[in-house]
C-alpha cells in the first residue's frame, strides 16, 4: 500500500503538469514545480529534522532521508488549490487585485485535503506527530495539521504572485528568485505554525 501511495503521487504529478501546461504554458510548469519542489524539501527538513514536529514511517522512496513524495505533494496540492479557486471565482489569482478571495479558498481547500491525506498516512503509520497536545483530530493527528497544509500553500502561492509581478520575466530568472525565496517562506511558515499551535492551546486549554 505504501508503494501505491508513493506511485500515485508521482502519477498525479504527471496529470497536473499536463493540465498546467495546457492552461498556462511550459514556462509556468517549470517555475511552479521546480520552486515548489524546493519548498517541499526545505519544509520537510525544517519541520521534521529541525523543529521535530513530526517524524516519518517506512516510506520507500526517500531523498536524504526525507520522503520524495513530499517534494511533489506540496506543489501538487498548491496547484489544485490555485486551480479550484480560479474556477470558483472565475478569474486568475495571479492577475487578481491585492485583496481577493483566492487565498481563503486555497486555505479551505488545503484543510479539506488534509483530512483525507492525514487520515491515510495515520492509518499506515507513515507520519508520527510529536506535538504534545490533548486536542487531536484522530489518533496522534493534532488540530495543527490542517493549518500546516493551509499555510504552506497560501505562502507558496503568495510568493509566486509577488515575485512574478514584473512582466515578461525570463522563466529561469523567476525560478531563481522563487527558489531563493523559499527559505524565507519556510521560516514564515514555521512562525505561523508556532502561533497557530499557541492559539490552539489557549482555545482548548
Amino acid at each position: 500500500m505504501i508503494w501505491l501511495i508513493e506511485i500515485s503521487i508521482i502519477l498525479v504529478t504527471a496529470i497536473l503538469v499536463t493540465h498546467a501546461r495546457n492552461v498556462y504554458n511550459l514556462s509556468f510548469v517549470k517555475v511552479f514545480w521546480i520552486s515548489g519542489m524546493i519548498l517541499g524539501f526545505l519544509r520537510e527538513y525544517a519541520l521534521s529534522e529541525i523543529m521535530k514536529i513530526y517524524s516519518y514511517g517506512d516510506f520507500h522512496i526517500t531523498l536524504f532521508g526525507l520522503p520524495l513524495i513530499y517534494t511533489l505533494f506540496w506543489t501538487n496540492i498548491a496547484y489544485i488549490g490555485l486551480t479550484w479557486s480560479n474556477n470558483f471565482l472565475d478569474h486568475e489569482y495571479l492577475k487578481a487585485k491585492p485583496f481577493d478571495y483566492h487565498l481563503p479558498l486555497i486555505f479551505l481547500t488545503m484543510v479539506l485535503i488534509s483530512f483525507f491525506f492525514e487520515a491515510l498516512l495515520s492509518q499506515y503509520g507513515l507520519l508520527i506527530w510529536n506535538l504534545d497536545s490533548s486536542s487531536k483530530l484522530w489518533g496522534n493527528t493534532p488540530i495543527l495539521a490542517p493549518f500546516a497544509y493551509g499555510w504552506t500553500s497560501v505562502l507558496f502561492i503568495k510568493s509566486l504572485k509577488l515575485l512574478s509581478k514584473e512582466p515578461e520575466q525570463n522563466w529561469q530568472v523567476l525560478v531563481l528568485k522563487l527558489s531563493l525565496a523559499q527559505p524565507l517562506v519556510v521560516l514564515i511558515l514555521a512562525g505561523l505554525l508556532l502561533l497557530s499551535n499557541l492559539a490552539i492551546i489557549l482555545v482548548f486549554s
